[in-house]
């Protein structure tokens, strides 16, 4: 529904929406295989497992909020540089991502950390990567991780409404505290901080972009 609403609220940043969502869908069954070791194993419409079209849409809905939620809260719009090396950045774009995965896989599986650890490790290091680049996307990286987690809130508050007690119901807390700070489990708060700030300026790092004001 958050996705729908800020998809059909602005034209002009809807490839950027599209974009997102189909690349962080793809990272969502990736990411739930990991997941349902030791951090959650929720109900799902096609059984308790991995379901593929569950983390799939999840994944879609993520990447399109998280790409334009600040642009949209502040009233501004991605211009790309025109003298950029379009194949050099989409090469860039895609070592981001792989590599930021590979960090994940080999944080919880080669060393043996958790999936907390393994997977905010990795999502630290996406952002790093990008900002090495771009130092002056740091802003937005910051606010676009805390406006996330204002959706996540938001969320969460609504399916605890609809269904009480089932963060208590699918959490594992194996690596964590059993903490709920606004409806949300503390791993789940660094979890979207982080995914919001990676997430928020992948566009403008693959565009060469920056922001500028919307003009009427």
């Amino acid at each position: 529904m958050v996705w729908l609403i800020l998809f059909l609220y602005r034209k002009d940043n809807r490839k950027e929406m599209l974009y997102a969502s189909i690349i962080i869908a793809l990272l969502g069954p990736a990411s739930n295989i990991v997941f349902i070791v030791d951090w959650w194993k929720p109900m799902t419409i096609l059984g308790p497992d991995v379901a593929i079209f569950e983390s799939l849409l999840t994944g879609f809905g993520i990447g399109g909020i998280a790409a334009v939620i600040y642009e949209d809260v502040f009233k501004k719009k991605v211009k790309p540089r025109k003298s950029r090396n379009k194949e050099a950045d989409k090469w860039k774009l895609l070592f981001c991502i792989v590599s930021t995965a590979c960090v994940g896989y080999f944080l919880f599986y080669v060393l043996g950390f958790n999936s907390f650890i393994a997977t905010n490790g990795a999502l630290l290091y996406g952002i790093g990567f990008i900002l090495f680049y771009r130092r002056d996307l740091i802003l937005e990286s910051v606010v676009s991780g805390l406006l996330f987690f204002g959706v996540a809130i938001v969320v969460y508050t609504i399916l605890d409404f609809l269904t009480p007690g089932w963060v208590e119901a699918f959490w594992y807390w194996k690596n964590v505290p059993e903490i709920i700070i606004l409806n949300v489990p503390i791993d789940d708060v660094t979890h979207y901080l982080l995914a919001g700030a990676w997430v928020g300026v992948l566009y403008e790092f693959w565009q060469e972009g920056r922001l500028v004001k919307m003009t009427k």
